[in-house]
């Protein structure tokens, strides 16, 4: 089914969308399980094939999250996400990288950043959306304030003035996450500035994130997934997997407008 046009229009003007208890309480149970199943995984023996991919790994706890156990492939096409996906990417999009994150007590933030780059149009052109990337987080965990939010600048994916970020925690017209629940799913456009801000509580954060990008999209660097892996998944998820470029590089949009 398609979106509608209220949530185009909403992705379109904040750069990002807060689907509420898109997962159910079911799901959520099922998910804490493969969490558990999976936190102690030793990443050194998941990448024993390519020890070199290492070094672009978050591993907080676990990258490539998929290939520690591929039922969180799942993820690459959930119902909940994937008409989203198909108007924002293409109905042939592809995945460029997968993680189980957490944001533990004590963690002092982040620094803003973008996955690609602002353009003027904001990843609109025609009607019809050209965002190179975009990111799912499964948040499994409630989140208020002072717990790790998520934060991003709205409309930052179509800013056309410089900002200073290095040092700073908060930035002019942020939007600060902290009234997620465990089961909503938080989709945004990477051209979006966005952050991670410190974790003062006792609880932790915990997402699953997956990146997707289009058609044409090359996978992060480290993130291929195993061959036994594209054995172990559906035939969707194997084409989400399966990207015909071979490393993630900025596309480039100079000329579209």
């Amino acid at each position: 089914m398609p979106i509608s046009d209220d949530a185009r229009f909403e992705f379109d003007v904040q750069g990002y969308i807060h689907l509420r208890g898109a997962l159910t309480a079911g799901e959520l149970v099922d998910y804490g399980r493969w969490i558990a199943g999976v936190e102690s995984v030793d990443t050194s023996a998941l990448n024993a094939d390519d020890a070199e991919r290492v070094q672009y790994h978050l591993n907080r706890p676990i990258s490539r999250v998929i290939d520690a156990d591929p039922r969180f492939a799942g993820f690459l096409d959930h119902p909940a996400v994937e008409p989203y996906l198909v108007e924002f990417l293409g109905a042939d999009y592809r995945h460029i990288d997968n993680e189980l994150y957490y944001t533990a007590p004590g963690y002092e933030g982040g620094g803003w950043h973008r996955g690609v780059s602002e353009h003027v149009v904001g990843h609109v052109v025609g009607g019809a959306f050209i965002c190179p990337m975009v990111k799912a987080f499964y948040c499994v965990t409630d989140v208020g304030p002072g717990g790790g939010e998520f934060v991003v600048v709205p409309g930052s994916h179509r800013s056309r003035l410089p900002v200073e970020t290095k040092g700073r925690i908060d930035l002019p017209g942020q939007h600060v996450f902290d009234d997620v629940s465990a089961g909503d799913i938080i989709l945004f456009n990477e051209g979006l500035l966005h952050n991670g801000r410190p974790n003062s509580t006792d609880a932790t954060r915990q997402t699953i994130i997956v990146n997707f990008g289009r058609v044409d999209a090359g996978v992060w660097s480290g993130y291929a997934p195993a061959p036994a892996t594209m054995d172990a998944v559906t035939p969707r998820q194997r084409e989400i997997l399966s990207n015909t470029t071979g490393v993630w590089a900025q596309p480039d949009l100079s000329e579209v407008m």
